[in-house]
């Protein structure tokens, strides 16, 4: 049963890194080009910051409202994948105790075949290394946990910032109207972020 937690951890690391590195290039990205207007440079896309401002650009006749839709597709994308923490989280413990149950039966059965001159001692080598599998499902689970708080905190926070933004940009009289003063089409689905 180990397999199966390090495959998890695999996954748990990844997503925590590669979020991670999403959000703090997004941020980034957003403090240096929160005041940007026109096209954006080739270079300063693949966040989620700057694929929301390049689609303004592509839709001027969008609304706060469709541009905000937008947003929220874009970071629902990201949040998805967060979820998947939630979800290594609570699996990884029960893959452990899966993995210590299968190990404390296979032992029993040898001790009973076998019949060897000290079966104390063979039970406690035993149930040493299967219990090894618990320990690691929980670490699993602690740091996918860990992560998933973290990386929906800091979500929350960028996705705050973005809806601000977005607020104040149609204060400023930049032209935003309403939705339904415009006509024009809500926001098509978001595509995946390639960071």
């Amino acid at each position: 049963m180990m397999i199966p937690i390090l495959a998890a951890s695999i996954v748990a690391v990844a997503l925590i890194l590669e979020v991670w590195w999403l959000l703090a290039r997004s941020r980034s990205r957003f403090e240096e080009l929160r005041d940007w207007t026109g096209p954006l440079p080739k270079g300063k896309r693949g966040d989620l910051f700057s694929t929301l401002l390049v689609w303004i650009h592509a839709n001027p006749r969008t609304g706060v409202e469709q541009r905000r839709d937008y947003a929220d597709l874009l970071l629902g994308a990201v949040e998805r994948r967060v979820s998947w923490l939630g979800t290594i989280a609570a699996i990884a413990p029960l893959l452990g105790l899966l993995g210590t149950v299968s190990g404390m039966i296979h032992n029993f059965a040898l001790v009973a075949a076998v019949r060897p001159t000290d079966p104390l001692n063979q039970l406690s080598k035993g149930i040493s290394e299967a219990l090894v599998a618990t320990g690691a499902g929980l670490v699993v689970a602690i740091v996918a946990a860990l992560g998933h708080h973290a990386l929906m905190n800091s979500l929350d926070g960028f996705a705050a910032q973005v809806s601000s933004y977005l607020k104040n940009r149609s204060e400023e009289g930049t032209g935003e109207t309403s939705d339904a003063a415009t006509g024009v089409a809500p926001a098509p689905e978001a595509k995946a972020v390639n960071a």
